[in-house]
């Protein structure tokens, strides 16, 4: 102890030496990691270079042959291109549908649309709603019967969307126009379908309401579809409330007299319903309004051509 007293200074700087070498070896084994790490990726790099060096580059002769690796590449991209066609589903649409055609499918189908609706209590627009349609509803000659085919189609697999997610009310469908006679501002919305290479992708919008098990049934419905369906947006507001119908109970005015014959009665307003004090959340009724673009590839690129049907009833009961 005296020793270390009298050498004090020399054990602070050996402690502190020591101190500082456990330091340099950590700093030293860490770097030691960082250089293993970057030497294993520069290998993996210099593997894949070397790689690519040995691939043949010649176009034809040796040991390999590239052109028929392109078209061994090419088959295997057809595969892949025809699985992700076969997700898009295919509309069995003629490109010369006539008139007559249409008319009867249209007929059958608005008409179809309205009887489920009314047998599974789900409440339309209005009496005789034509999901859209309305100005083609008395129309002879159609400017633009392919288009308005395939939104038939597309609106037929909205609504009985809708039906299967049991909604309480839809309250409207909209689509874009498809010609000028389509101007009501009711079912139509301020947009156009958009085309590329290889797809159409044509905007609809959706309301409805109900409460979020509805939503929930109809995002599933429209996921599992057999078309391609894409919900770019999902709007929820509460509904509006209904028309209060015999709430009023009409009394009589307690200031009617003889010399006020003519006094209104005091309505007497049904008392509104109380929550119970134990109800945590009480969901109300919403509205929904759903922005969804329907995705169809182009003629010519499902890989099947729709044929002619031979009489305007098979037309009518098609399956889309």
């Amino acid at each position: 102890m005296a020793w270390v007293k009298r050498n004090l200074g020399l054990v602070i700087g050996g402690a502190v030496a020591l101190a500082l070498m456990v330091l340099a070896g950590f700093y030293l084994w860490s770097q030691i990691q960082q250089d293993q790490e970057v030497t294993q990726q520069l290998e993996d790099q210099t593997q894949q270079f070397q790689q690519l060096l040995s691939r043949p580059y010649l176009p034809k002769g040796g040991k390999v042959n590239n052109i028929e690796f392109a078209k061994d590449e090419n088959k295997h991209l057809e595969e892949f291109q025809q699985q992700v066609r076969s997700h898009f589903g295919t509309r069995e649409v003629p490109t010369n549908i006539t008139a007559r055609e249409f008319r009867a499918m249209l007929d059958r189908t608005i008409y179809d649309l309205q009887k489920q609706a009314e047998s599974l209590g789900i409440t339309l627009p209005e009496k005789d709603y034509w999901f859209t349609f309305a100005p083609e509803k008395q129309a002879v000659e159609f400017k633009n019967a392919i288009m308005l085919t395939y939104q038939l189609m597309d609106v037929k697999d909205l609504a009985e969307i809708m039906y299967n997610a049991k909604v309480h009310d839809l309250k409207r469908i909209k689509r874009v126009p498809a010609s000028s006679d389509d101007n009501n501002q009711n079912d139509f919305i301020d947009k156009k379908a958009s085309t590329n290479d290889v797809a159409i992708v044509t905007p609809y919008e959706i309301t409805f309401q109900g409460f979020s098990t509805e939503l929930a049934r109809v995002m599933e419905g429209l996921v599992n579809a057999k078309h391609v369906f894409i919900v770019k947006s999902v709007v929820a507001t509460k509904a509006p409330a209904d028309e209060v119908q015999n709430s009023a109970v009409p009394i009589m005015n307690p200031a009617y007299n003889r010399y006020s014959r003519y006094a209104p009665p005091v309505q007497q307003m049904a008392p509104r319903p109380q929550r119970s004090a134990n109800v945590l959340m009480d969901e109300s009724k919403l509205q929904f309004v759903l922005q969804i673009d329907a995705v169809r590839l182009k003629p010519g690129t499902a890989g099947k051509t729709a044929k002619k049907p031979a009489a305007p009833a098979e037309v009518a009961q098609a399956q889309p």
